[in-house]
């Protein structure tokens, strides 16, 4: 009897998991639909790259302000449901958008923009909290598994588009507003899916737990999570200042037409999902050495994107490799985050809401740079150009790699108590 209850148990972690996977792929498969095509649409409605920087930091704001909030409260099926409901409607309504201009476009792109982050929030931060009781000895290990979902969905997006991109050209149909209405009916069978298969009772485990209140204030005065939270709303910045106006400036400088565009996103992608299958499996290097890693190469690949302020051709192959690079180390480091604040967590007496505290960090620390990022970028990029805003986004990368490598002492932590062990 307890073997079959066990067996049971196993099967409905398992099932739950696929679900949840399902979930992390397509939020993020929508959001990186958005990226390649609302900035070019943004544009040719008269709005500077200030204007598209406004508009689309209004997605992370919302993602940020739902993530505080969902980190408090205990994970439902019901939360990610309505989530899900939310994505859909925003989907058809966004498309509708399509025709209109001047302020209403602006004011209601933003309105929608703000709803769909908090909608896709109510959808992430469940999902990773919940992958962190459900597999509590194996969070490394599922977490970076969940990032290479999210990053085959980062990879479905741009090929979704740009199989749309093709199509529409044989069949005269617009591809933003298609594409949207895609997104609404795969958020449907999902809906339905999520009804069906994905059982309530998987977020009762550590139930007693619900009305425990996480102190923020407490958490921050930890020296590692600060640091490392810091670190990571910084690398979000900086990538996010330039990806945000990539598809411009590939179709601007390098004459590259919306539906190639959609490829070479692509490459990041690719790449970042191998990164987090690396991450998932090797068992050489701690969580905080990767980390340090993807910061210095991060860097790199961002001074890339500027070719011309190091002596390169404006070529778009180097802006193919700069997204390899990127791809190993910007790519990566999500996979990296989550089970490394775990891990910090768990070693100042934290390991009951470890959990919670590491997928709302983990969500909002990205927002936050997705937020200010492409403000930051579009101003400097008004100013100085695309590329010289790529040289000073790598420099500034760069010298939050070198201050985490010298401030951050999380291996010589565990170091110190695995000496202890040893004497004892």
């Amino acid at each position: 009897m307890i073997d079959v209850q066990i067996s049971s148990l196993q099967q409905n972690r398992d099932r739950s998991f696929i679900i949840i996977v399902i979930l992390i792929l397509m939020a993020n498969a929508s959001y990186m639909m958005m990226i390649p095509l609302f900035p070019p649409l943004i544009k040719e409605k008269g709005f500077t790259e200030a204007g598209i920087g406004i508009i689309m930091c209004f997605y992370p704001l919302g993602c940020i302000l739902a993530s505080w909030k969902l980190g408090k409260i205990h994970s439902s099926k019901k939360m990610i449901l309505q989530g899900l409901m939310g994505q859909l409607i925003i989907s058809i309504i966004l498309g509708i958008s399509y025709f209109l201009n001047g302020a209403l476009f602006f004011i209601l792109s933003s309105f929608l923009r703000f709803i769909q982050g908090i909608s896709n929030t109510m959808i992430q931060v469940p999902s990773y909290s919940i992958t962190g009781h459900l597999f509590s000895e194996q969070v490394s290990e599922k977490i970076a598994k969940l990032e290479m979902a999210c990053n085959f969905g980062l990879v479905c997006g741009p090929l979704i588009s740009g199989v749309l991109y093709i199509l529409a050209d044989i069949y005269n149909f617009n591809t933003f507003q298609y594409s949207l209405y895609l997104v609404a009916f795969l958020y449907f069978l999902i809906t339905i899916s999520v009804i069906l298969f994905l059982d309530e009772r998987i977020f009762n485990i550590n139930h007693e737990q619900e009305e425990s209140q996480i102190n923020y204030y407490e958490v921050f005065q930890i020296h590692e999570l600060n640091i490392t939270f810091t670190s990571y709303f910084f690398l979000g910045v900086a990538a996010q200042a330039l990806r945000t106006y990539l598809s411009v400036q590939l179709l601007e400088v390098y004459n590259l037409d919306d539906a190639n565009s959609q490829f070479l996103f692509m490459i990041y992608t690719i790449v970042s999902f191998f990164g987090a299958y690396y991450v998932a499996e090797q068992k050489h290097y701690t969580l905080n050495q990767l980390y340090t890693y993807c910061l210095y190469i991060g860097a790199i690949s961002l001074l890339l994107y500027g070719p011309s302020q190091i002596g390169l051709p404006q070529s778009i192959y180097i802006i193919c490799f700069a997204d390899i690079i990127r791809g190993i180390g910007i790519g990566s480091a999500p996979a990296i985050m989550m089970p490394l604040i775990v891990q910090i967590m768990e070693k100042n007496k934290h390991k009951d809401q470890a959990a919670e505290i590491g997928s709302t960090l983990f969500i909002a620390g990205w927002s936050l740079g997705d937020l200010i990022g492409p403000i930051i970028g579009g101003i400097f990029i008004d100013q100085v150009g695309f590329d010289k805003t790529s040289v000073i986004m790598s420099g500034a990368l760069f010298v939050i790699g070198f201050i985490y490598q010298k401030t951050s002492h999380i291996d010589q932590q565990q170091e110190a108590i695995e000496m202890q062990i040893l004497i004892h």
